[in-house]
């Protein structure tokens, strides 16, 4: 079971947990398998984030962005509260948070390059019709 920003949501990921609305009214049941059309429904209706079934998302653990490394920084930043249960679960909704923050900004610059990617495949793809439209 893994929370998940719903930017991260792809087609085919299954909710280990239902979706409700703020007066807890179910809008989505638990098991429902996402597809695209799910996906945008939820950004539409401003859900930030929804539970999935497995870890199929990669937050980013081994990331060198500012994010991950705030999330190092609590095991420090909280030392003195070791034996504090509280301020322990006020440390994991920071990591928790940090984490999710890391894992959507990887995911944003993944889909810039990809973008940029296409982009220059479809203009090497443009030019090479155009070279090939004048050599006729």
């Amino acid at each position: 079971m893994q929370k998940i920003p719903v930017k991260l949501a792809a087609p085919g990921m299954k909710l280990a947990k239902p979706v409700t609305r703020d007066n807890g009214m179910v809008v989505l049941a638990e098991g429902l398998e996402l597809t695209d059309g799910i996906i945008q429904k939820l950004e539409s209706m401003d859900v930030e984030r929804i539970v999935v079934k497995g870890n199929p998302v990669d937050l980013g653990d081994n990331d060198n962005s500012s994010w991950s490394k705030k999330s190092e920084r609590l095991d420090h930043l909280f030392r003195r509260y070791a034996k504090d249960k509280w301020m322990f679960r006020v440390k994991g909704f920071f990591k928790e948070y940090f984490d999710l923050k890391a894992a959507a900004q990887k995911a944003e610059e993944e889909a810039e390059r990809l973008a940029e990617e296409q982009a220059a495949a479809e203009a090497a793809a443009a030019e090479e019709a155009a070279a090939n439209g004048e050599e006729a």
